[in-house]
């Protein structure tokens, strides 16, 4: 085999290897968009715990507290389910961009080579907010109670005054986790904010032809005889920089919902330990 029939034969075998990849993260993309929609089981088993709470089989509060616990763990799903779809996105713009010229995106796709903003995909949206507003439900419902036998702020404010230490430590367990459950999740979304920057900015793509022709190998090497193969610089800088904005901005929100969960647990505790 001659040098020449050796370079044909690699390109070609990276060629295919690039479309079964691509068709890899096609499938990927896939299950990580049908993920989210799992949390529906989990959150019809918090609907039932909740529904024993109010029959008074189990303590409410504990109810509410477990109910919590399933719309975070469907708030973390969906965050997680949604950082991996966009960033399988982002590596098909990058295998689209090899192949590709910036003349096609009037043609195929305007996106081609972009990066996607991390952002809620619509479908996981949806489920996002489903969960929030059934964490937001437990609450009200547990207010609701709480409302039916002390119906004024300063009768509740009463009974959590005179309240033993033991009770008033179970009936905070809900606005306990629902603190840290925030904390929890904004911190996790800022996590992935910085991971897919990091993904963004170590693999950037090949750049777009700025033209169909010339034309450039799959091993992204000139064709012999032809001029340099011109590509598009810079084509997601200001997503990028985005991000780093964003970054910043979820940084400080996690700074100060860990300062208020942790004043908030600390009253908790005083209140626990000192009974005053």
């Amino acid at each position: 085999m001659t040098v020449a029939d050796e370079k044909k034969e690699i390109r070609t075998q990276r060629h295919d290897f690039i479309k079964e990849y691509y068709k890899m993260a096609t499938l990927d993309l896939d299950r990580h968009l049908k993920a989210g929609w799992q949390t529906i089981a989990v959150l019809a088993g918090g609907a039932a715990i909740l529904t024993a709470g109010h029959d008074g089989k189990i303590g409410l509060p504990i109810a509410v507290a477990i109910a919590l616990i399933s719309a975070f763990w469907g708030v973390l799903t969906v965050i997680d389910a949604n950082y991996w779809s966009v960033r399988a996105i982002a590596f098909l713009s990058n295998v689209e961009a090899v192949y590709f010229s910036t003349e096609d995106r009037a043609y195929f796709n305007p996106y081609i080579g972009h990066h996607p903003p991390l952002k809620l995909l619509n479908s996981l949206r949806y489920m996002f907010w489903l969960c929030v507003l059934f964490g937001a439900m437990a609450v009200l419902s547990l207010l609701w109670e709480i409302s039916q036998a002390y119906p004024t702020a300063p009768l509740i404010w009463a009974h959590v005054k005179l309240m033993r230490p033991l009770r008033f430590f179970l009936w905070s367990i809900p606005f306990l986790v629902s603190t840290w459950g925030w904390v929890w999740a904004i911190a996790v979304y800022r996590k992935r904010i910085h991971d897919y920057h990091q993904f963004s900015v170590g693999s950037p793509g090949p750049g777009v032809r700025l033209g169909t022709f010339p034309l450039r190998h799959v091993t992204l090497d000139s064709l012999e005889g032809e001029p340099p193969v011109r590509t598009e610089d810079g084509t997601n800088a200001k997503m990028q920089q985005a991000l780093q904005r964003s970054e910043r901005i979820w940084k400080q929100l996690a700074y100060a919902a860990t300062v208020v969960a942790s004043l908030f647990t600390v009253a908790v505790t005083y209140r626990v330990l000192c009974g005053t």
